[in-house]
């Protein structure tokens, strides 16, 4: 049974058991890989919530991160049979869902979550209005949970969002404050990566309207604070959800700094220096190859782990059906043990049965032998002729009628039709109640009447399938003095009538 319910590891063959909080569907895991293999993370959060290890509303949060902020957007619409982009307005109607669900209106911080994902949909899906929206119930969510640097970083969307709808002096002074409270003091991770989210909203408004000079500082800004946390990584951490573990700290900064290098390029190209172009063009160039082998590299690994760990599962299943063999092969192996034991005991019960019954056999013979013996020397004595033994009284019950039953079949005496228990007590110098009780207590018959009459049925029998012998002679033949009797004790015996048992 341990075979079977256990999971086989691939590398070693061994069987061990998981428990549902150590498996691969996790939350964690499914973020991990959302990136660049969206297909897996929504397979792992949908394993996650059928093992127990996530709830239903957090799985569609999840699920709305994926399809929202994968980079493989082209590749799920495709394996998805969708048209381009169809995951946003999945993202949306899964959120919209959710921002209605008790679990989050119950939480600040879940509807801060659903509400991130929601304005960055609109945003990408450019619904100026609905990013507005979401993004000025975020601020305030966020204001309401004490998260100052996470409604500043609401504060440059919505500073943006109303530039791009025609405010552009009230967008502009909502993102410069933006950017000025986060600039002041210390910068934490959490305050750095909402500082570049505003420079990058800032950045991305000015080249929408022309003003390429303007947009030179900001990007320039963008790269130095990516540099900088690249240099000193330790200077920037705080724990919060927001930082990315050692490992995506390169992709991190990969992402942000292509990014700032693509403004200043774009500045350039508008203002005339091509020099200056160039020189931005090949190191975002570098950026992007050096992100596209990264990425190239993932995706191999992702499918490599894909690969064993479809060969991990292939072994499991051979190995379930390994022992689920072997166990079957155990219970007919102690099935039939069990068959034969039982067999055996059944035969050497029998074979006790049977030495018993010889036992007593022999010890009655004896028993008669010598009665018999001594009546025949009483008799020649006395000069008399008795034709049975007269200490008949002596036998037990089991005795007599093993006596009165072999003498009675052997001389055929129940063939004549007179013969009944008076003349079984005359024959045999027995009185009424010994013969009964030889019957009751020493046999299956409830009667000498019932004996008397299946010795009857037996013999008619015999001449029926012996003899042409006509029913009526038969049953003459056999003791019966009538032959409605015979046709009646004969049907009920055999549940056959005497002619329909010849033909058989």
């Amino acid at each position: 049974m341990l075979s079977i319910t256990g999971c086989t590891d691939g590398k070693q063959g061994m069987v061990q058991s998981r428990l549902p909080h150590d498996t691969l569907y996790t939350e964690q895991k499914a973020i991990a890989v959302y990136g660049y293999d969206p297909v897996r993370a929504l397979q792992i959060v949908d394993s996650a919530v059928i093992v127990g290890n996530m709830s239903s509303w957090r799985a569609d949060k999840n699920r709305a991160r994926i399809y929202s902020l994968t980079r493989a957007g082209e590749r799920l619409d495709s394996l998805m049979h969708w048209s381009p982009d169809a995951r946003f307005d999945t993202a949306r109607i899964i959120g919209e869902q959710l921002i209605r669900h008790d679990s989050i209106k119950n939480s600040l911080e879940r509807q801060q979550d659903v509400l991130e994902i929601l304005a960055y949909v609109a945003r990408c899906q450019k619904d100026t209005t609905l990013w507005l929206r979401r993004s000025r119930q975020l601020v305030e969510v966020c204001r309401r949970q004490g998260a100052e640097t996470e409604a500043l970083r609401g504060e440059a969307e919505i500073g943006a969002a109303l530039c791009y709808m025609g405010q552009e002096s009230e967008g502009m002074a909502m993102m410069d404050r933006a950017i000025g409270a986060l600039s002041d003091g210390e910068l934490k991770f959490n305050e750095l990566d909402a500082l570049v989210i505003a420079l990058k909203r800032k950045a991305g408004v000015m080249i929408s309207k022309g003003q390429a000079a303007e947009v030179l500082p900001l990007a320039r800004r963008i790269v130095n604070l990516l540099n900088d946390y690249e240099h000193h990584p330790d200077k920037y951490h705080d724990g919060t959800y927001r930082e990315p573990p050692a490992a995506r700290r390169e992709e991190y900064i990969r992402f942000y700094r292509s990014q700032g290098e693509n403004f200043i390029a774009t500045a350039y190209a508008a203002l005339g220096q091509s020099d200056d172009m160039y020189v931005t063009f090949e190191r975002l160039e570098n950026i992007v190859r050096d992100a596209e082998t990264r990425e190239h590299r993932a995706r191999y690994d992702a499918l490599e782990q894909q690969l064993k760990r479809q060969e991990s599962e292939a072994h499991s299943r051979q190995m379930t059906i390994v022992a689920i063999a072997v166990v079957c092969l155990l219970l007919f192996a102690l099935l039939f043990a069990a068959y034969v034991f039982a067999k055996n005991r059944i035969i050497n019960m029998k074979n006790r049965g049977l030495v018993k019954l010889i036992d007593e056999a022999v010890r009655y013979k004896e028993r008669y032998e010598q009665m018999h013996q001594s009546m025949l020397a009483h008799v020649e004595s006395e000069g008399e002729t008795v034709p049975h033994p007269v200490d008949l009284k002596s036998f037990s019950a089991d005795a007599l009628f093993q006596y009165l039953y072999d003498d009675i079949r052997e001389k055929r005496l129940y063939l004549d039709p007179k013969f009944d228990r008076q003349a079984v007590c005359s024959r045999y110098g027995l009185t009424a109640v010994q013969v009964g009780n030889a019957f009751a207590q020493g046999s299956d018959y409830d009667s000498v009447a019932d004996f008397v009459r299946d010795c009857r049925l037996e013999y008619a029998c015999h001449l029926l399938t012996t003899t042409d012998m006509k029913v009526a002679d038969a049953a003459s033949a056999s003791g019966f003095s009538r032959a409605t009797t015979f046709n009646h004790d004969f049907k009920a015996r055999y549940n056959l009538t005497p002619s329909e048992y010849r033909r058989r």
